[in-house]
């Protein structure tokens, strides 16, 4: 039985196979440092991490993407690379917020086409973990305003760019690869 690619659930055959892989790529990307790329600046790394999160949603949908999100708010959590990255509000709530945003984004997108609304939601993701993270850090007087927007532009739109490019052929792989899940389980 082939899946609709614009039915997101957490409940197909090939779900938990795809949620499961992109828990532990979360998890591996944290623990090795391989998700987050040293930077000279006030935060002190660019993260690709965020990236299983929005792919997990555009995916499965939300829960999915809370689920992946969350566990990549632990990791981040759990080993921090300064005092901001260990604060659960700064790490923890932005990251279970990018689990959501892009399966917003994408649904509510549906009149635009199908690439258009998987590099709208990349870039929306994205933007939810940037500005989530250095809002709450600006918010709980982890930074002041000026290194806030500085981090922004830094980060924000180079993560931009890696996102799209990485979330929109991933996402079309993993239907594939759903697909090919759900046949093989029938």
């Amino acid at each position: 039985m082939r899946r609709n690619n614009s039915q997101m659930n957490l409940y197909g055959k090939g779900s938990l196979p795809i949620v499961g892989c992109l828990v532990l790529f979360s998890v591996v990307l944290g623990t090795t440092d391989l998700g987050f790329i040293p930077v000279p600046t006030a935060a002190k790394s660019a993260t690709i991490m965020h990236l299983p999160t929005i792919v997990a949603s555009l995916l499965e949908g939300w829960p999915a993407g809370m689920i992946v999100g969350a566990v990549f708010g632990l990791t981040s959590m759990y080993t921090p690379s300064s005092a901001v990255a260990s604060d659960p509000l700064v790490v923890l709530l932005p990251r279970i917020l990018v689990g959501i945003t892009p399966y917003l984004t994408y649904r509510w997108t549906g009149m635009l086409g199908e690439y258009s609304r998987l590099g709208l939601a990349a870039v929306v993701g994205t933007l939810t973990n940037t500005v989530g993270f250095l809002g709450m850090a600006w918010f709980l007087g982890y930074f002041d305003f000026e290194t806030i927007v500085d981090v922004a532009w830094k980060h924000g739109l180079p993560e931009i760019v890696v996102a799209v490019l990485i979330v929109l052929p991933a996402v079309v792989l993993l239907r594939k690869a759903q697909v090919w899940i759900e046949t093989v389980l029938d």
